[in-house]
């Protein structure tokens, strides 16, 4: 789980310097100057021509004054940005995973004869997944179910062009990153699958098994920011409301803009959301 967020959080990082270097190299040339006048304050944009830096007043263009102080603020946050992603790399460069049975293949040859559970105690998963102990085993619970869980849907499988890290097909980029979440806590789901309800029929983005085998749901809602997107999801969540399922129940809508991913963002909403329904 934790070399997972520090890729998370690499990528992340990544990202953001891809679209502030985009995004500066689109900006006017020249820096702002701000000036405090017996009359006021005045702005200037600045440009430097061989040795002699020639400049504009800009006091009465707002907008590019806005210009400059955003190019400004670009190019200190791509140096924040710049050293976080080396420490990050880093990080990730050295980073040794946590397994059990690799720690005690590396004893001498007085314990390898031992069996794995002499050394092994559930509170190690505990720390690594960040959950507590009765987490731990109602997660196991529901082996048997993923275990169960039927092929793929033939809902629309045409949209489904990106896989996760175990081959499933998905629609989104954001929906494989939340798969992966689920897969590091070890949490069993089944996507798009079928779901007749009220009459109605749908395909809830991930199905899991709850406490005493009732099913709940997950919606990843990422395009809050289109005014259209958002009449659409007023309308399923009705539908959905109507046939039974509803967010103080058996739902739980995860949203976002864009369709960005905050990963710390899923990552609570599975620990604080998810894990204490199954």
């Amino acid at each position: 789980m934790i070399y997972q967020q520090l890729e998370n959080a690499l990528a992340q990082l990544q990202e953001a310097r891809t679209r502030y270097e985009f995004e500066l190299e689109g900006m006017p040339d020249g820096k702002l100057v701000h000036v405090k006048a017996a009359d006021g304050e005045r702005y200037y944009v600045e440009v430097r021509d061989g040795e002699r830096p020639s400049r504009r007043g800009i006091t009465r263009r707002p907008d590019l004054v806005a210009t400059f102080a955003r190019k400004e603020y670009l190019r200190k946050a791509l140096a924040v940005i710049d050293h976080d992603v080396r420490t990050l790399e880093r990080a990730v460069r050295r980073y040794k995973r946590f397994d059990p049975e690799e720690v005690v293949g590396s004893l001498s040859s007085a314990y390898r004869d031992l069996p794995l559970d002499a050394f092994y105690h559930p509170l190690v998963d505990t720390v690594a997944l960040s959950l507590d102990a009765t987490d731990e085993q109602r997660i196991a619970s529901h082996a048997a179910w993923g275990a169960e869980a039927p092929g793929p849907s033939d809902y629309l499988p045409e949209g489904r062009t990106l896989r996760t890290s175990r081959g499933e097909r998905m629609r989104s980029k954001a929906e494989v990153l939340i798969a992966e979440t689920l897969y590091s806590y070890g949490i069993p789901f089944r996507y798009e699958q079928e779901l007749e309800a009220g009459g109605a029929t749908f395909h809830p983005d991930f199905t899991f098994e709850g406490a005493g085998g009732k099913e709940f749901y997950l919606e990843f809602c990422g395009m809050m920011d289109d005014p259209a997107y958002v009449e659409g999801h007023k309308r399923k969540r009705s539908a959905y409301e109507a046939a039974g399922i509803a967010e103080w129940d058996n739902i739980i809508y995860l949203y976002a803009s864009g369709n960005s991913t905050d990963m710390m963002y899923v990552d609570s909403v599975v620990r604080t959301l998810v894990v204490p329904k199954l």
